[in-house]
């Protein structure tokens, strides 16, 4: 159950923090569809980088 909640919680995080600097960086360079681009890049990104966090640190 731990182990679940853990991952959870490091997906989620990245989720939300990737989809916040994918909207602003999207945004930056392309307002309107750039935001919703680069929040969904961002999303996709963040998950995968708290998957690799979550591997790295569970392998300790």
């Amino acid at each position: 159950m731990i182990e679940v909640t853990g991952k959870s919680a490091l997906t989620g995080a990245g989720a939300l923090f990737g989809g916040g600097t994918g909207a602003a960086i999207g945004t930056a360079i392309f307002p309107g569809a750039g935001t919703a681009i680069g929040y969904l890049l961002g999303i996709g990104y963040g998950i995968l980088s708290g998957l690799k966090v979550w591997k790295h640190y569970t392998k300790l």
